[in-house]
């Protein structure tokens, strides 16, 4: 019994000690990880605790820390490879916001070749940029057929058309070639890569005509082996199954002596309507070429008086000044121009009648299939009218004057008191010296696109064409006045038809 009080006594006595030795004031609080922020403009971390504790370093204002534990007054915080303590008063907590949830509901993949990103779901809204075919971008949300859409690439949030988005990831063709299957480089100096980018590293470099074995081709990369035996990528712009002719050489396609670049080959494109390639870095050289606008030309070197040394399409190497080179790449087609479409007639103007249509109707709903097709592709277009409205000529060329048109279209349907009257005509005004070729490459495409007879393209006294300062022509698409054509041209099928010409004959226009 007296041993059993004994245990309990000595129990007591150290439980009573805990609680006599321990200051309230002093214990320690495992806090959860917390941030802060030194305010003092140097702040000492000490091994321990306290002010005579040995100095480990110091803090300057503004350094982040984390605190792990705190302890009367003082805070501990990863130092270097161990850990140490420094006076809390000296720092300042930085609130944690909790990161939000991220409200992405999917990714999708633009499926156009060009696709506008704009500012709100209308196709009349301001268009923020043009996303290319196969672009990442993040659906945040839907309405109707419009997604809302955040671009990492771009970093800009816009609407976009639910047409042209898809969920699936493109797949890039990998085409597999038979092994062993042979190419030959048609770059003067083609560089090997370590993988399919050209900024990756570069393995080796091979010489023109040089023999290469390629095993697959992956997009615009191919995966071969050198001569050598060196392994890597290189760009199929530069490599051809087809076997070099030997030949002597021509003056005007022989390499300078010194053939190697002294920067890697970059693609170039022409800015002047005829950039001559000389043999020599001086405008006195005798001419060995002449290259046109847009075409690309591979830049080999550059010298000091900004003369760059050029590999064109056709094989011929010599020099050009750097003024008329652009390592952009060129819009083509439609894409970036600024187009304004007219439809005809409107409001209390119901332009020609036929037995069942006015052709105000008919003229705005070809000009609404235009305007989808060339937004797809790019261009920014501007409707003169987009109801049952009858804005007046001057207003009509005025809208294109104000915004800087790349060309004006009116479209009409066309009426004759001769009831077999039939076909289309393009006309211009002869205030531009480009606008019959607008014309013809319009009327040539519309007639290839509906099959329908060609009026020709002719000059013509219309006031939206002949007062406007911008390139501009009037199409008349078919006859309303002939009862077979009629019905026709009221078909969804012929507008379709008639809008695709149209497209096409711009294309080919800024494609000249």
């Amino acid at each position: 019994m007296k041993k059993r009080l004994g245990s309990l006594l000595l129990a007591t006595v150290l439980l009573l000690s805990l609680f006599t030795f321990v200051n309230p004031a002093e214990s320690v609080s495992a806090a959860a990880t917390v941030k802060a922020k030194v305010n003092a403009s140097s702040l000492n971390v000490r091994a321990k605790a306290s002010t005579s504790a040995k100095k480990l370093g110091a803090l300057k204002k503004g350094n982040t820390v984390t605190i792990s534990q705190e302890k009367s007054g003082w805070s501990k915080i990863p130092y270097g490879k161990t850990s140490g303590w420094v006076s809390s008063k000296y720092l300042t907590k930085v609130k944690t916001v909790k990161a939000a949830s991220a409200s992405v509901t999917k990714n999708g993949y633009v499926t156009a070749t060009t696709l506008n990103l704009r500012s709100s779901a209308s196709t009349s809204s301001k268009t923020l940029a043009t996303l290319k075919k196969g672009l990442l971008v993040n659906i945040k949300s839907t309405s109707g057929t419009w997604y809302k859409v955040y671009v990492p690439s771009t970093k800009k949030t816009g609407w976009v058309s639910k047409s042209y988005i898809s969920t699936k990831k493109p797949v890039t063709a990998v085409k597999t070639e038979a092994k062993g299957t042979i190419y030959y480089v048609t770059a003067s100096e083609l560089n090997i890569r370590k993988s399919a980018s050209p900024t990756a590293k570069v393995v080796t470099s091979v010489k023109k005509n040089a023999k290469v074995t390629v095993s697959k081709i992956s997009g615009k990369w191919a995966s071969l082996k050198t001569a050598s035996g060196k392994s890597g990528w290189a760009s199929t712009s530069y490599l051809t199954k087809k076997e070099p002719v030997k030949k002597e050489p021509v003056e005007e396609a022989k390499p300078a002596e010194d053939s190697t670049p002294d920067v890697d080959s970059e693609v170039y494109y022409v800015t002047s309507n005829g950039l001559n390639i000389r043999k020599a870095a001086n405008t006195t050289a005798k001419v060995l070429t002449t290259v046109k606008k847009n075409e690309e030309v591979t830049l080999l070197e550059v010298n000091d008086d900004n003369w760059g040394k050029v590999l064109t399409t056709a094989g011929v190497i010599g020099w050009a000044s750097m003024k008329y080179l652009t390592d952009e790449e060129p819009v083509r087609g439609v894409n970036g121009k600024v187009i304004v479409l007219d439809p005809g007639h409107g409001g209390s103007d119901p332009g020609a009648a036929g037995k069942n249509n006015f052709e105000k109707t008919l003229t705005l709903k070809t000009a609404k299939k235009l305007q989808s097709k060339l937004e797809n592709a790019g261009a920014t277009v501007i409707m003169t009218r987009t109801g049952d409205t009858k804005p007046s000529l001057t207003d009509r060329v005025e809208i294109s004057e104000k915004h800087k048109a790349d060309v004006f279209i009116s479209i009409h349907y066309n009426a004759s008191t001769n009831k077999d009257a039939n076909g289309v005509d393009t006309f211009y005004y002869k205030t531009h010296v480009n606008e019959y070729q607008l014309a013809k490459c319009i009327q040539e495409e519309v007639i290839k696109a509906t099959g329908m007879k060609s009026r020709g393209v002719k000059e013509g006294n219309f006031q939206v064409i002949r007062t406007n300062k911008q390139a501009s022509i009037l199409v008349e698409l078919g006859f309303i006045s002939n009862p077979t054509e009629e019905k026709i041209i009221a078909t969804d099928a012929y507008q379709t038809k008639a809008a695709t010409g149209i497209f096409n004959g711009l294309e080919k226009y800024f494609n000249l």
